[in-house]
């Protein structure tokens, strides 16, 4: 892991960082000690029957979402600590008739064009970073158990398969994003998609 004050995704794009859209560019361009909030709604959130198992394992480690629904509303709070510079993100996703539902990760950057998301326990996944136009790609390579000093290296289909990110900017303070995961026995395993505001808090 690096110990740098440069945005970890800026760390990992180099110089397509300034390809990216404006508003995805101020999603990610959080330095020590700042904090951003993305406001929208999820048009749809989505796992197969297939993988409902695997989805309330990955719960025990905060990892993704159990609930399927429409047009959910969702808050991000992002925020950079004051000495390094990881992303954390804290979702809040609202299912009508349920309880808000947090999914807390924090975004690494790892080496190359590769930064890895951590959830609970030490459990992280991989995923190398492009610019495609302006637009942010996310490519899953596999998940990373950081037990202390040491790292496992699991390949993604052992849990929910290959995933891959878009985040597209629509104006200065707006971004569509869209997530899926495909196994190749399963098919598609998991998705999410939706529009969010970026604004700083009050």
């Amino acid at each position: 892991m690096t110990h740098n004050q440069t945005p970890a995704f800026q760390l990992a794009l180099g110089e397509d960082w300034d390809k990216l859209h404006p508003a995805v560019k101020k999603h990610y361009d959080l330095r020590p000690g700042e904090t951003l909030l993305l406001s929208g709604t999820m048009d749809t959130v989505h796992h197969s029957p297939w993988v409902k198992p695997l989805i309330w394992i990955g719960r025990l480690f905060g990892a993704l979402v159990p609930y399927n629904g429409k047009d959910v509303p969702v808050e991000v709070r992002n925020s950079c600590p004051a000495d390094d510079n990881p992303i954390r993100f804290h979702r809040t996703f609202h299912f009508p008739g349920r309880k808000p539902y947090p999914f807390r990760s924090q975004m690494e950057y790892w080496h190359g064009n590769s930064i890895v998301e951590f959830v609970r326990f030490g459990l992280g996944i991989r995923m190398d970073v492009s610019v495609q136009g302006d637009e942010l790609r996310y490519e899953t390579r596999g998940y990373i158990w950081r037990l202390g000093k040491f790292h496992i290296v699991l390949p993604d289909n052992l849990f929910f398969g290959r995933g891959e990110i878009w985040e597209r900017g629509v104006d200065d303070h707006t971004v569509d994003t869209g997530f899926t995961m495909t196994h190749p026995l399963y098919g598609q395993t998991f998705c999410y998609g939706g529009r969010f505001t970026i604004s700083k808090p009050d």
